[in-house]
């Protein structure tokens, strides 16, 4: 999407959200060149692996994604190592703001810093604005920045060069008090400016699969009911965390077991197999013998073609004998699905009784 300014912000129908983790990055490079045209993304700047240069990052991301929103990851064991000094708001996030200007086509989710002052916050949304002619501002605690936002909005130029991302985290289990302070929230920034443009952006796939079934089963995406019962595209852009489960959290020593995803537009399947029940091959025969197989997605999508060779040939495929690309794979078939659904203008009214 090259497209700059207000006409940027009109034209996003859909925006993931990833991180600069491996699996995100790979299945984001692995879309259609059609797809990453219609798409500009949110990416959270972090570690990449044992990477943790924030500048060999960006030159990644910049490599790896393309055009893009950036946005900075603190989150402890995910943030990269200048990530203290990025998010300083001294002279209005200076640094943050002269790291991103390095990387033609990336423009700065202005930073919304815990416990820091009003007044730099809003000169460095205003500095944005003036630079980049667009400026987006992501918040993960919708009701207790309101005032922030409300303030953002008041100062900018135009309210037509801002975009507010109210990210809800994790929906599942809790849609419709995550719905309430959306509602709420939206409500207060139009009566600030009726003309606010919002996007909100959630996920509802799980930390732990298994317990939704042990070799197989079916998701909804809840996140898209939220978006529905908020009032769908006529009140905010749907975002999504890409298919990746979006709260932190301390990793643990376990022993996987192959699992194969497969992305429709509202639900996500899954098969599970130990290595000694077939594994990873006997999960990518079953989903392509499922009767939601679609041979032509795999025609198109990257992550589906990887289950329908391994389906086919009887061997793993190079490098997805470990789950790590096997998230790829799913990242690159949810994000498809919903761009598509997105330029198609979004839900259908009888989807939830589809899954």
């Amino acid at each position: 999407m090259n497209l700059q300014g207000p006409e940027l912000l009109d034209a996003i129908r859909y925006l993931p959200a990833i991180r600069s983790r491996q699996a995100e990055l790979r299945g984001y490079s692995e879309l259609r060149q059609v797809t990453k045209e219609a798409l500009h993304p949110i990416v959270s700047l972090g570690k990449l692996g044992r990477v943790n240069d924030a500048r060999r990052v960006l030159e990644t991301i910049s490599e790896k994604v393309g055009p893009c929103f950036l946005d900075l990851n603190t989150v402890a064991g995910q943030a990269c190592g200048q990530w203290n000094e990025l998010c300083d708001p001294s002279n209005n996030y200076e640094a943050w703001r002269q790291l991103v200007e390095t990387q033609e086509g990336i423009t700065p989710v202005a930073l919304l810093r815990d416990g820091a002052t009003e007044r730099p916050f809003i000169r460095q949304v205003l500095l944005i604005e003036e630079r980049f002619g667009a400026v987006v501002i992501r918040t993960r605690r919708p009701a207790q920045d309101l005032p922030s936002l409300q303030a953002a909005l008041s100062a900018v130029n135009d309210v037509n060069n801002v975009l507010i991302v109210l990210d809800l985290g994790y929906v599942r289990g809790a849609v419709e008090p995550k719905e309430t302070e959306a509602r709420r929230v939206i409500s207060a920034l139009r009566s600030t400016d009726p003309t606010a443009r919002v996007a909100v952006v959630g996920s509802s796939y799980p930390r732990v699969i298994s317990v939704y079934g042990d070799q197989r089963g079916s998701l909804p995406i809840l996140e898209r009911e939220l978006h529905a019962q908020i009032g769908g595209d006529e009140v905010a852009i749907y975002g999504d965390h890409a298919s990746i489960y979006p709260e932190p959290f301390e990793p643990t020593m376990s022993r996987w077991v192959p699992r194969v995803d497969y992305c429709l537009d509202y639900a996500w399947l899954y098969e599970r197999r130990r290595d000694d029940a077939g594994g990873y091959i006997e999960c990518a025969r079953q989903v392509v013998n499922s009767p939601d197989w679609d041979p032509g997605f795999a025609d198109v999508a990257w992550g589906a073609d990887i289950i329908r060779r391994t389906a086919q040939s009887g061997a793993v495929q190079g490098g997805f004998g470990s789950p790590g690309n096997w998230i790829a794979a799913r990242v690159n078939m949810h994000i498809e699905r919903q761009a598509t659904l997105g330029a198609a203008g979004g839900v259908d009214d009888d989807w939830e009784y589809e899954l």
